[in-house]
């Protein structure tokens, strides 16, 4: 079976799953297993090969960085100074919130 033919019919499998309150991980594994069972490919030589190619791309690399410098922020306030500094720069503005967390991400950027 092509998976022009299936693929509609996983996409609608998996809206009525969410649907029906199941949970997200849970409707999206009987999903993928049902889907590996209809590619007529061997699952032993694709699911590794499917696993690795998803694993070792290069935008993971940069996550565990992104999560030190925010665990380093966090930890040194740093973030709470830079937004208790730029609190008078962006006063008159509405909705400070926003072009307060726009200056700092840039910042940090």
């Amino acid at each position: 079976m092509d998976a022009v033919y299936f693929s509609p019919i996983l996409i609608v499998a998996l809206l009525a799953l969410l649907a029906s309150g199941i949970w997200i991980a849970i409707a999206l594994a009987g999903v993928a297993i049902i889907a590996m069972l209809l590619v007529e490919a061997p699952i032993d030589l694709v699911m590794p090969s499917s696993i690795w190619s998803s694993v070792s791309s290069w935008s993971l690399t940069a996550l565990p960085l992104f999560i030190w410098m925010g665990e380093i922020l966090f930890r040194t306030r740093l973030a709470d100074d830079l937004f208790h500094g730029l609190a008078p720069w962006v006063h008159g503005v509405q909705g400070v919130l926003l072009p307060g967390t726009v200056i700092v991400c840039g910042i940090f950027g």
